[in-house]
């Protein structure tokens, strides 16, 4: 039996002849479409300038509006407008009263589309309207006009003339195409059937790979390894985002009491003390949301890092002086090692682990970088106490505390072996807990060394 002759060839057999004209026909298509993409974008950007100028009038009185909007020379167009229809600022000396209707319901916005602004002329506009309060505490209403750029234009109307001109040509390949590529694709509407299904399903099952090894067999199969990532992904997701949350709000809490005490009527002394731990939690916050930015580009930037040629032993021996110079007794026994590789994200790793191994020290860091074979080998140790071999690896979590010693009052965020182990793996290589021969607490990485490094 003669092998089946594959999707993609059937289907180029059937559709190249027509191929031209179809792309023709899409792009009237596309073209018609644009207009309404544009609708939509200028409408969200009138809304979101409506609400921005309430947010104006709400602080600044109509002498200081008529200074900020008169004169504006964008095509766009800004009133402030009482609700009984009398204007007070606009930004288009043209426009002798009002763009748009100014009765409006208290706190109500409201957007339209509109082909032609009053005093202004004929032009495809979307019109916003944003009901506020004004700083002298009157009642405006604040309307922004924005150009949605699309005009009937030449190729406009041709576009128009070629579709029409075309129907008749895509309907000669829909009779052609419809019956061999219906029998074609019948193995993807089984797969649709099955993925509506499995939107409904928690866990959700694979889908069914169609018998031969053909492009709808391969397909269904990258399918099914998709399907399993997007899973894990986004029980990974929803983890993160509660633990996020959980995290963010420990801080806000506390920092709104401080604030609600600095409010009170207390002794200087108190109101000292009281600001200072603002500031502490302030500062927590601030490494806490550093961290979750710096967790965010790890994931954003994985494989796209710059990549070049960075002397691994010179930046542990910078982190390892910055770390010095605050004080903290570190030892550093470091060989020439080059790695390819992002020097500013490498520099985190080191960072980290130093900064962890400080937190937990007794009264020692020790810090070596050697090579191991075709890897670069760097150990971090601490005097103190090493991580049980059981959290070895959830060590590496994002929010992960192992203990009453890894606590929020350390400084830590539980995230920055996090962002010690994402760094790590962009680079191709791993990151381990481990203990010391003589007992001590070690973090090792092993990074890949290139072939002319040494």
């Amino acid at each position: 039996m003669a092998p089946r002759l594959g999707l993609r060839s059937r289907i180029l057999a059937l559709t190249m002849p027509v191929v031209v004209l179809v792309s023709a026909a899409i792009a009237g298509i596309v073209y018609t479409s644009l207009g309404q993409v544009f609708d939509v974008s200028a409408r969200e950007i009138a809304v979101a300038e409506a609400l921005e100028l309430r947010a104006d009038i709400g602080l600044h009185t109509v002498d200081e509006l008529q200074q900020i909007h008169v004169g504006d020379l964008t095509t766009r167009v800004s009133q402030v407008v009482r609700p009984d229809g009398r204007m007070v600022v606009t930004s288009d000396a043209r426009a002798g009263g009002p763009i748009a209707d100014p009765a409006l319901a208290r706190g109500q916005v409201r957007s339209e589309l509109v082909s032609a602004l009053p005093g202004i002329g004929e032009g495809r506009y979307a019109v916003a309207a944003a009901d506020g309060t004004g700083a002298d505490g009157e009642r405006y209403t604040a309307i922004v006009a924005v150009p949605t750029r699309v005009e009937t234009t030449a190729l406009g109307r041709s576009m128009e003339f070629a579709l029409i001109g075309a129907t008749g040509l895509v309907a000669l390949l829909a009779a052609v195409t419809t019956f061999a590529v219906g029998q074609a694709l019948r193995p993807v509407d089984r797969m649709r059937d099955q993925m509506d299904a499995l939107v409904a399903s928690r866990p959700a099952p694979g889908l069914e790979v169609p018998p031969g090894r053909d492009e709808l067999s391969r397909l269904a199969e990258t399918l099914n390894v998709v399907l399993e990532r997007l899973r894990e992904a986004d029980a990974a997701r929803r983890a993160f985002v509660a633990d996020a949350g959980h995290e963010l709000r420990s801080p806000l809490a506390t920092i709104r009491v401080l604030l609600d005490r600095l409010g009170e009527d207390r002794p200087l002394a108190e109101r000292t003390g009281t600001a200072n731990r603002a500031s502490a939690e302030v500062d927590r916050l601030s490494v806490l949301v550093d961290d979750l930015l710096a967790l965010a580009s790890a994931d954003e930037q994985q494989g796209a890092a710059s990549r070049e040629d960075v002397d691994l032993d010179d930046v542990v021996v910078g982190e390892a002086g910055a770390l010095r110079a605050r004080g903290l007794p570190v030892e550093v026994s470091v060989e020439p090692v080059r790695v390819t590789g992002d020097p500013h994200r490498l520099g985190r790793v080191v960072r980290n682990l130093l900064e962890n191994a400080a937190r937990h020290m007794d009264r020692q860091v020790r810090v070596v970088l050697d090579r191991e074979g075709d890897l670069a080998h760097l150990v971090v140790d601490n005097d103190g106490p090493p991580v049980p071999e059981e959290d070895r690896e959830r060590i590496f979590g994002r929010f992960v505390r192992l203990d009453d010693s890894r606590t929020r009052d350390t400084g830590g965020t539980g995230l920055g072996l996090a962002i010690v182990a994402e760094i790590v793996r962009a680079h191709g290589g791993s990151v381990t807990a481990e203990e010391t021969p003589e007992g001590w607490c070690r973090f090792a990485v092993r990074i890949p060394v290139e072939a002319r490094s040494g």
